[in-house]
């Protein structure tokens, strides 16, 4: 009967969708997942991403280099997304981040889960890219921290909230268009608690949304530097940038 009254409801259009359903199946089929197109075997970029071309020869092919990757290196051993940031998917992840839509988190962290493209073996401790403490107060809560969470969780791995912390207070990135600035924006933003607790480990870093990915390569830059044995990055959503 309580099931009858207090039904689940989509996420992204608040319709009525079984309990086993993350989604209802008009949303679920407007959102694109990454795993199943030729990506990058670095950043993860799908080949044909950019209607430029700027993804790079060889486009379409597993093992390849975009063209961005075959000329500037990362500090991250692997960054992977699940789906495209678009549709659906950009109110979802807009409502979570910033609306105080917690709800959402369990149907992002499911699509993180669902589509692991990682052997959860081979990794140590989860963490979150962390938000300053001014943005805490100001917002209560970390969205990447609530997917790392979740993740970690679901895999059965360890997840880490306060190792890795924010010391900057820098500008949004969003605000930044220009590469070699967001990089700058970032640059000593972020440092580790306590060396020791990096030391020697697989390290996953769970985000929302790669854009350039400057800000996951600085967080691993900062955890090798700690003795992270590698690095490697996990976000719901991979954002197009020009």
């Amino acid at each position: 009967m309580l099931d009858l009254i207090f039904r689940e409801t989509c996420p992204a259009c608040d319709s009525p969708v079984d309990k086993k359903e993350r989604l209802c199946g008009e949303c679920h089929s407007g959102i694109a997942l990454i795993g199943n197109l030729s990506s990058c075997a670095l950043c993860g970029i799908p080949f044909g991403f950019y209607k430029d071309g700027e993804d790079g020869e060889g486009s379409g092919r597993e093992g390849h280099l975009c063209g961005r990757c075959l000329t500037e290196s990362f500090s991250f051993s692997k960054a992977r997304s699940v789906a495209l940031y678009d549709g659906k998917l950009i109110e979802i992840i807009y409502e979570f981040k910033y609306r105080g839509k917690l709800g959402h988190g369990g149907f992002l962290s499911g699509l993180l889960a669902d589509n692991m493209p990682y052997d959860a073996g081979k990794l140590d401790v989860v963490v979150p890219v962390p938000i300053h403490i001014k943005k805490l107060r100001s917002r209560e809560y970390n969205q990447s921290a609530v997917l790392a969470i979740n993740l970690a969780r679901s895999i059965g791995v360890r997840h880490d909230l306060f190792g890795l912390r924010k010391i900057k207070d820098t500008r949004p990135q969003f605000e930044i268009e220009k590469e070699a600035e967001r990089r700058r924006n970032v640059k000593g933003a972020f440092s580790v608690a306590d060396a020791r607790i990096f030391s020697g480990k697989s390290v996953l870093v769970a985000d929302d949304v790669f854009t350039t990915g400057s800000t996951s390569d600085e967080c691993a830059r900062v955890l090798l530097k700690a003795g992270a044995s590698g690095v490697s990055v996990l976000t719901v959503a991979r954002a197009r940038w020009t």
